[in-house]
């Protein structure tokens, strides 16, 4: 009985030893960096390496092209106020003559006239003040403050 006892214990540390000889094969080809995991990892790292250079990439052409549609958006704004202001002055040409005393109708041309030359005199200057003027949300406002002024003295 011990004999057969001893025969099942060396073909167990026979079995066990070549468990292991497979195992440690497995583990060298894993580790292989041609063919094994070593190489998937130095694969992935690569990758890892390309996608972050094309993410700076992408983030520096991005910020070019907000720079570029922030400037755009504000010289189309300045356009637009120009725009808003050859409107009203086009409405004002074409009003038809109001039927008023002759009185009446010099206070008030002097009136306009006098007006019409101080805004034309100012107005050159302020859209070249807002088309200098590099902040965009500040051009808006000073346009808006132009085009009120410009309602208001008409």
């Amino acid at each position: 009985m011990a004999l057969i006892a001893d025969g099942f214990m060396i073909a167990a540390a026979l079995a066990a030893a070549l468990y292991c000889y497979v195992l440690s094969r497995k583990i060298k080809n894993l580790m292989r960096l041609d063919t094994g995991l070593g190489g998937a990892i130095s694969a992935l790292s690569l990758q890892v390496d390309q996608i972050q250079n094309s993410v700076r990439a992408a983030t520096k052409a991005s910020g070019a092209s907000l720079e570029e549609l922030v400037d755009i958006t504000s010289r189309a704004e300045i356009a637009a106020g120009r725009l808003e202001l050859l409107m009203v002055s086009v409405h004002e040409r074409g009003k038809p003559a109001k039927t008023v005393d002759v009185r009446a109708a010099r206070n008030e041309a002097k009136k306009t006239s006098v007006s019409k030359e101080i805004l034309a005199d100012a107005q050159e200057p302020l859209l070249s003040a807002i088309e200098s003027e590099k902040n965009a949300s500040t051009r808006a406002d000073l346009l808006n403050a132009l085009q009120k002024v410009m309602t208001a003295v008409k």
